[in-house]
């Protein structure tokens, strides 16, 4: 399909001297956004008239974390995070990742926190991925499943940006930004789907505004595959549907990665991980790296089973296997994107 022009622009305002757009040009801005207490704080005493919000950068990871590694980087962030969160916040902005792994493990962390709307940055690299080889398409896939709004993307070239936004753009359900410097949309970069820009740092939302007076590179395309769900293992993107081939059971003992080597050619879509005890969610999280397919797993324990997918980093299929309670189900569906066949 081939896309068709876009014409949708607001901007969000991350300066004092921004918020004078909205009077100048109303429906200009579609938020405003304070990258520290301080200034939200002065937001609200000046009376703001669009949803405010303030940044979440997210911590690095410190070297030499044990198991389990995710959890005590979603506690980390959780110290992080909660002196940042105000009553009056309308939407909350994580940035600054170091990659797609953590930025999964700082949604986790704000969703058990709060319920406000989330916005999450996305770094692009080259041929669609991010800097850390993620496919862009498998982060937005699992964020968009997990509590995230709408997805900024950031890149260092133009090239990179427009390759990951038309890369995304058929299969997004949430809104999708950018933050793009004025001088790439006088040259015309090319942005499919996008719906907010996001002044970069030193660029001022004016600025932005005035560059898209002329601005004639948007584009809008279709969205594709609603017959297939979209099922990332945490690193690639795969489409799948309610009749896949799921592999047999494959222990999550201390032989998993011995048992995911043998398993390599065989023909299922996805694989089944069984866990019994919470000693074998080490096993898990240390060989992650080697799950190239979709997943399914499988606990008897519903808490086992949630811990599990807290540590999983794609979108975690379940086929029925030991059966859950639905209430249960569907917390696991809201909170992690759990597929539920």
């Amino acid at each position: 399909m081939e896309p068709t022009p876009f014409s949708k622009r607001q901007v969000i305002a991350t300066s004092r001297e921004d918020y004078a757009l909205q009077s100048r040009i109303p429906g200009a801005l579609t938020g405003a956004l304070a990258t520290s207490m301080r200034t939200f704080e002065q937001m609200q005493q000046e009376g703001i008239d669009v949803p405010a919000g303030i940044t979440l950068p997210c911590p690095a990871l410190p070297d030499g974390l044990e198991y389990p590694v995710t959890e005590q980087y979603i506690e980390l962030c959780k110290q992080a995070f909660r002196p940042r969160l105000h009553d009056h916040a309308s939407f909350y902005y994580l940035r600054g990742a170091a990659d797609f792994r953590t930025l999964r493990a700082a949604v986790l962390a704000f969703t058990d926190m709060s319920g406000r709307t989330l916005i999450a940055e996305l770094t692009a690299g080259e041929d669609g991925r991010m800097p850390d080889g993620v496919d862009c398409l498998a982060a937005v896939g699992v964020l968009q499943r997990i509590g995230v709004s709408t997805v900024i993307f950031t890149a260092e070239q133009p090239e990179q940006l427009e390759d990951a936004l038309a890369r995304v753009a058929p299969y997004a359900r949430i809104s999708i930004g950018a933050s793009v410097p004025a001088s790439w949309l006088r040259a015309g970069v090319r942005l499919t789907n996008v719906e907010v820009l996001l002044p970069p740092a030193h660029e001022s939302a004016l600025r932005i505004w005035d560059a898209l007076e002329s601005y004639t590179g948007g584009r809008t395309a279709g969205r594709d595959h609603d017959d297939y769900i979209l099922a990332p293992d945490g690193y690639n993107a795969h489409f799948i549907d309610a009749v896949t081939n799921i592999s047999d059971e494959i222990e999550c003992d201390h032989r998993l990665e011995e048992r995911l080597l043998e398993i390599e050619d065989e023909e299922a879509a996805a694989l089944k991980l069984v866990l019994h005890e919470e000693d074998e969610l080490y096993n898990l999280e240390e060989d992650l790296y080697m799950l190239s397919r979709p997943v399914c797993l499988c606990a008897e324990d519903p808490e086992l089973l949630e811990k599990a997918l807290r540590i999983y980093v794609g979108l975690a299929i379940y086929d029925g296997t030991w059966e859950q309670e639905p209430a249960v189900l569907k917390y696991f569906c809201k909170k992690y994107g759990m597929i539920w066949l």
